[in-house]
């Protein structure tokens, strides 16, 4: 997940406890970005909530374990635009996760990630981050427009609770709408169902695994390469200096274990991500205790909550994930006018709109070949008397 531009102060104590007040705030650092996917996944695609949150809280205990630093997974936003906008089935969406899984495994496990990073020209990543950021945002206004006025209220809860970071809007928006659905008796609390899951087992198909990888899973793979991995190894470095662990073959790896194992439950694809590091920093979290907190937070939801979680979603204000999804395109969109630059700006834009009009593989590849075509021009320029 990309990096917001936020001012993060380090800590100089060198002992934290893992399981504080402190650490418990910064378990819901990333939740604010965690949130709409989820509802998406949900209401509109129809993924289980059992198995999205059984292995978000399984991954994150473990990985919290493991590295013992603030490492949260998010969803592949590639992935997840693509997948809410077009309304893919469960199928599609586990079987390109799968496959994302299968590749980053391979890499990590090749310890040749560094170098392939460094090829990649973030012009054309850039160019998937802002078309990603106008299909998501199209998206957003298509579900906005059910209900304008409650959609308007939205946006004014999110701008107001923008600088407030101890309070996600994320999660006073999602109260907010299942205390909707209890006011017009859309759900009604003893129809709310507690108790063990029936998990819901699925395969990966060969169709949907090639279909799901051409229209998002390649393009997933290049914006993951670099501004996920290289973004999360920076604040890694930046944040914990003394953590030796953490390089882009251990993110790799990381994810392609996910992968290879969440989609058999449902589970929507998962990334490492830079947003989600800083976003519990920024919350307190200093250890993996934050992880841990967060894992079984998820795993309580998952094992006793999934049925409610099921009948809360699907019935959900489709106008507040309409504006959860517009701040969210927004937040992705930022990223590509970062360090703008107005020679290589026409490139990304005209990557961006091929993204949005037709997919977002076709629109890297035409920006990879505008980039290799205004570079050879630009170096002309130099050279010319």
């Amino acid at each position: 997940m990309e990096s917001e531009n936020i001012i993060i102060e380090k800590d100089t104590e060198k002992n934290h406890k893992k399981f504080t007040l402190r650490e418990f705030g910064g378990a819901f650092g990333d939740w604010g970005t965690l949130i709409p996917f989820v509802i998406g996944y949900i209401s509109i695609v129809g993924l289980s909530p059992a198995g999205i949150f059984l292995t978000l809280g399984i991954t994150n205990i473990i990985l919290g374990i493991k590295f013992n630093l603030p490492l949260p997974v998010q969803p592949q936003k590639t992935i997840g635009a693509v997948a809410i906008s077009k309304k893919w089935n469960p199928n599609m969406v586990i079987s390109t996760g799968f496959g994302t899984g299968v590749i980053w495994f391979l890499l990590g496990f090749s310890k040749k990630l560094n170098k392939i990073i460094n090829k990649i020209p973030i012009v054309a990543v850039k160019g998937i981050q802002l078309g990603l950021a106008l299909i998501l945002g199209w998206t957003g206004i298509l579900l906005f427009k059910e209900n304008i006025y409650l959609g308007f209220i939205s946006i004014s809860i999110i701008l107001i609770l923008i600088k407030n970071k101890p309070i996600p809007s994320a999660i006073i928006l999602t109260l907010g709408g299942v205390l909707i659905l209890v006011i017009t008796g859309k759900i009604i609390i003893s129809d709310l169902n507690f108790g063990i899951p029936n998990l819901i087992f699925q395969i990966p198909s060969w169709n949907n695994f090639l279909l799901g990888m051409l229209y998002a899973g390649i393009a997933q793979l290049f914006l993951t390469l670099t501004n996920v991995m290289v973004a999360t190894v920076v604040l890694v470095k930046e944040l914990f200096p003394e953590n030796k662990k953490i390089d882009a073959n251990t993110l790799a790896f990381n994810m392609g274990a996910i992968n290879l194992i969440n989609p058999f439950v449902t589970g929507m694809p998962l990334c490492h991500g830079s947003g989600g590091l800083m976003a519990q920093y920024a919350f307190g979290a200093r250890t993996g205790g934050s992880m841990i907190l967060e894992g079984l937070m998820e795993l309580i939801l998952g094992l006793f909550f999934s049925e409610a979680l099921l009948l809360i979603f699907t019935e959900f204000p489709m106008a507040i994930l309409g504006a959860m999804l517009i701040y969210t395109a927004f937040l992705l969109g930022k990223v590509a006018f970062r360090e703008f630059n107005s020679k290589t700006f026409p490139i990304i834009l005209t990557s961006a709109i091929i993204c949005f009009y037709i997919n977002i593989a076709v629109g890297f590849f035409a920006g990879l070949i505008l980039f290799l075509i205004f570079r050879k021009l630009i170096k002309k320029n130099l050279n010319t008397p």
